[in-house]
């Protein structure tokens, strides 16, 4: 009798530490991936920063090219009206 009570807790101890390491890789699987998901969103705040950066220059560089436009079309007519 008393070594089916031993057994009986070997065996619920056998559980609890088999279920305290499962807990403990899970907890470990969130943390890393926490981690991991704060690295991809600086990475995404970086790539977000550089994108408005490039439409900010692309905006510039329109702006420039019509006013190389309307110059073009200024001197057109210029040379248009003095002949």
């Amino acid at each position: 009798m008393k070594l089916k009570i031993v057994y009986t807790c070997f065996g619920i101890g056998a559980l609890l530490v088999g279920w305290g390491i499962t807990w403990a890789k899970q907890d470990a699987k969130i943390c890393a991936n926490k981690s991991s998901i704060e690295l991809l969103s600086r990475q995404v705040d970086q790539v977000s920063s550089q994108a408005t950066e490039a439409d900010k220059a692309i905006v510039r560089i329109d702006t420039k090219v019509e006013f190389i436009l309307k110059g073009i079309e200024e001197i057109k007519a210029e040379i248009k009206s003095s002949k």
